[in-house]
């Protein structure tokens, strides 16, 4: 795949050049705070549904396969969330794509604690994933437009590393409620997202490199002030031309084509592996291996705790050996030592392999969520990281259901082979049409 769309150099006299030569100011680490929020709640209300579905098992007498529906219904919501939310937040800003989407997800979780049925939980759990499928490609997006070529790559990674975090939350949450108080109150506590949209609302600037496709050059150059540029570096702005309607098929036209079937069969492939695991994961030591409620959740507690050192991992590495190494690492070595797991027997090493395969999985999809973003200028960046992240909910949605038909077949040892295979696809495919972003500025890459 070619490195550039676009030749010509960085011009100080562009939004784009001013930003690349802006230093770190407190409203970066305030977009980059709250954006961080938005994934940790994501993945809070992501995972809650795994760490009910065992006690949701016992109280509604469910089968796996049933129990495969359940966990995916969000998944499938998250499908038509990431399609649909990408569009408006290209045409009316990040800011309107975050809070609707953060708002949309809280509440619903609420109303999902009152179901009376499996119908009704589905439903209140696809509502939810179309919010939720939202939230993550538009938070990447937004960040990745406030930052330069030398800071972007850890900005986004720093968001990662924030996602096991509400692994790790949702993991305590179950502990310490569910065996006390029953699976309705992890929904409950799902409704507290609600006042970061409020902060989103009334605290965050709007991105300046989509004001400055949008022709708003004077918004633009106040969002560029309180970042930290001067006033002769304002003085010499220059006006850009607004962008006008963009259709949606251009993802699938040179020069953007390539790439998109980079970023979505990365999302593809990954996520079927990544998420089979992770929604499955308590389930499979509650029902495989027999383990207690209170020892599930424990055990899922260390893989949530191991989950944020594979996401320090990323962070810390991704500006010393770029984005392609991610998912090397992650995918790569998460498919052998996933295929080990599921050839033990004896519980007592199941929590240190359980870890070991969390912790990888994290470095991977730290590499979706980096490199997807700095691809794309930004009239598509928000369609084409959203539909990108869509092809990832789709395969998330499927691989519950799979998995469940595999386990209820009794071929256990498919669960783990189908990873594999999956994750050899996603390496395969990022090393033979990606390209590598690191320490470029997105006019290098022809993203600008």
């Amino acid at each position: 795949m070619s490195s550039k769309i676009d030749s010509g150099t960085v011009s100080q006299k562009t939004v784009n050049g001013i930003i690349e030569v802006l230093p770190l100011s407190k409203v970066h680490y305030l977009i980059v705070l709250a954006a961080g929020f938005g994934y940790m709640f994501d993945a809070f209300d992501t995972y809650i549904v795994a760490y009910a579905m065992p006690a949701i098992i016992r109280d509604w007498h469910i089968t796996p396969v049933m129990n495969g529906m359940l966990g995916s219904a969000g998944l499938w919501g998250g499908i038509f969330g990431a399609l649909l939310w990408g569009p408006p937040t290209d045409k009316w800003g990040r800011k309107f794509g975050f809070a609707s989407s953060v708002l949309g997800f809280s509440l619903v979780s609420g109303l999902t604690a009152f179901s009376t049925g499996v119908n009704q939980f589905m439903v209140y759990r696809f509502i939810t994933g179309m919010c939720l499928g939202g939230t993550l490609p538009v938070v990447s997006t937004l960040v990745a437009e406030y930052i330069s070529a030398k800071n972007r790559g850890r900005f986004v990674a720093v968001l990662t590393v924030m996602w096991p975090f509400g692994l790790l939350a949702a993991a305590v949450c179950a502990l310490t409620l569910v065996p006390r108080y029953g699976w309705r109150l992890l929904f409950i506590a799902g409704v507290f997202p609600a006042v970061l949209a409020v902060v989103v609302i009334t605290k965050l600037p709007e991105s300046p490199r989509w004001l400055a496709v949008k022709g708003r050059t004077e918004h633009a150059a106040k969002v560029l002030k309180l970042l930290g540029a001067t006033g002769d570096q304002l003085k010499q702005l220059q006006e850009e031309e607004a962008t006008g309607k963009v259709p949606f098929s251009v993802l699938l036209r040179k020069p953007y084509l390539k790439r998109f079937i980079a970023t979505a069969g990365a999302f593809f492939f990954a996520y079927y592996g990544y998420y089979g695991y992770a929604l499955w994961l308590p389930s499979i030591l509650a029902t495989v291996y027999k383990l207690s409620l209170v020892k599930t959740f424990t055990f899922t507690l260390f893989v949530a705790i191991s989950s944020i050192l594979g996401k320090l991992t990323s962070f810390y590495t991704i500006e010393r050996f770029g984005r392609k190494q991610l998912f090397y690492v992650g995918y790569g070595l998460g498919g052998v030592v996933g295929l080990i797991f599921g050839l033990i027997h004896n519980p007592a090493y199941l929590l240190p392999v359980a870890c070991l395969v969390g912790y990888l999985l994290e470095i991977g999809v730290a590499g979706n969520i980096v490199w997807t973003p700095e691809l794309y200028p930004s009239k598509v960046r928000g369609t084409a990281n959203s539909w990108s992240a869509a092809a990832g909910k789709l395969s998330a949605a499927v691989s519950p259901l799979s998995f469940g038909f595999l386990i209820s077949r009794h071929w256990y040892y498919g669960v783990w082979v189908t990873m594999a295979i999956c994750f050899a696809i996603t390496i395969i495919l990022v090393a033979t049409i990606g390209i590598e972003t690191k320490g470029k500025t997105l006019e290098e890459i022809g993203a600008a």
